[in-house]
């Protein structure tokens, strides 16, 4: 991956942005989970404080799109980062005294959480515009990067410093997010369009929001198949990543071990990255890739249901975040990259409220058949059924791709 991008002041400092921002969502996830798991006890609750903390981004990650394609996306960041800050220097401040609740602090993280949702997709339409056209792709994959090391450094930090500076650590981190883009000197990524006006395509740009981005999307072969590959790799993956507590406490009593399986994770996508980039430069199937990872993430998980060290799930956790960051990766690229900016905000912010869609599902099942049957045997049971899913799907891709003239299309 070549420095070039790196030479933009802009650049670099939307990075940083990002990287802050990222850090303080997941000091906030780690230290809400692992506060409701030690209250209550409870796979279930805790499965709750996933829907909790997920089912904005469900709604509103779609919304925060299409806004991004119709404002600008640095006045959001510049609104929507302080508002996230606040509730979190609020439990910061409740849990010091003595005084926070699960009840209450269900109620401050979806606060948070709706204005988290609005925010997410910002930095992924700002970034490739602090560049020339040439180091787009470039900076992307920067902020793949990026994004993988607030994954790494905001669970650790929350983990050693424990739930009260975590809180307090998150909002901060939003605050200092802020701060940055007030400081630096940003392009007009998206103007506002003018009542009447037409997109490049003669299509009205204030069209229908999101409808029109999944009409959009459903219509076109190789986006629909790599949203259906993603919804059943993050039904699985994302289910037994929000629900890591669980894993964590079945082999140790303090925070620290959440902390480790998070950047554990975040490893295994810094590790995955750059031979995934190179794949995808290549222009080979991303169907026959994306079938691939559900296939290992099953595998991957039934292994998990066996494991009894913490050795063994850091390096399972591992594997599962290299299997994620090539799912993100094919999504990001065929979005952003190979759609116009007219609708490409709107379709990304679609594929993020899937994601959590899938998060969200697959959490409450994980949860309750946990609660049922052990953290373990649930891991196993979800694991074997996603490779019985897997197996047929896997070979009917391979069949089409074989039987295709090999040629590479724009989306696969």
């Amino acid at each position: 991956m070549h420095l070039t991008a790196l030479r933009y002041p802009a650049a670099r400092r939307m990075l940083v942005a990002q990287a802050n921002q990222g850090a303080a969502g997941w000091m906030l996830t780690t230290a809400g989970s692992w506060y409701v798991l030690t209250e209550t006890g409870s796979t279930t609750a805790l499965a709750f404080f996933v829907v909790v903390s997920m089912t904005p981004s469900l709604f509103l990650n779609p919304v925060g799109g299409r806004l991004m394609d119709r404002h600008s996306p640095v006045t959001m960041v510049k609104i929507l980062a302080p508002l996230t800050a606040a509730p979190s220097l609020l439990l910061a401040l409740l849990y010091a005294l003595g005084v926070l609740t699960v009840p209450l602090m269900l109620a401050l993280v979806l606060v948070a959480a709706v204005f988290r949702a609005l925010q997410a997709p910002t930095f992924n339409k700002i970034l490739p515009h602090t560049v020339p056209e040439d180091q787009r792709a470039t900076v992307l994959g920067y902020s793949a990067v990026t994004f993988n090391l607030s994954r790494t450094i905001g669970p650790l930090i929350a983990g050693l410093a424990g739930t009260q500076w975590a809180f307090l650590l998150a909002g901060l981190g939003y605050l200092l997010v802020a701060g940055i883009v007030f400081a630096t000197r940003l392009p007009d990524v998206i103007s506002p369009a003018e009542p009447g006006a037409r997109a490049p395509d003669g299509e009205a740009s204030t069209g229908h929001g999101y409808r029109d981005a999944f009409v959009m999307a459903w219509a076109a072969t190789a986006l629909k198949s790599m949203f259906v590959c993603a919804f059943v790799f993050y039904l699985v993956s994302g289910s037994v990543h929000q629900l890591l507590a669980a894993v964590a406490k079945d082999t140790s009593s303090t925070s620290v071990a959440l902390g480790i399986l998070y950047a554990s994770a975040a490893v295994g996508a810094m590790i995955a990255n750059p031979p995934v980039l190179a794949y995808l430069k290549q222009g080979r199937s991303r169907s026959i890739l994306l079938t691939v990872i559900i296939l290992g993430v099953g595998v991957t998980v039934t292994v998990f249901g066996f494991s009894t060290t913490l050795v063994t799930d850091m390096l399972l956790m591992v594997v599962m975040g290299a299997l994620g960051e090539a799912t993100y990766l094919s999504a990001q690229r065929s979005i952003l990259l190979e759609l116009d900016d007219t609708r490409s905000g709107a379709v990304f912010g679609l594929f993020l409220g899937s994601l959590s869609a899938a998060g969200i599902v697959g959490s409450l099942g994980l949860g309750l058949l946990m609660d049922e049957v052990g953290v373990r045997d649930g891991l196993v049971a979800i694991g074997l059924a996603t490779i019985l899913a897997a197996v047929p799907v896997l070979w009917l891709v391979a069949h089409q791709a074989r039987s295709r003239p090999p040629v590479a299309t724009k989306h696969d």
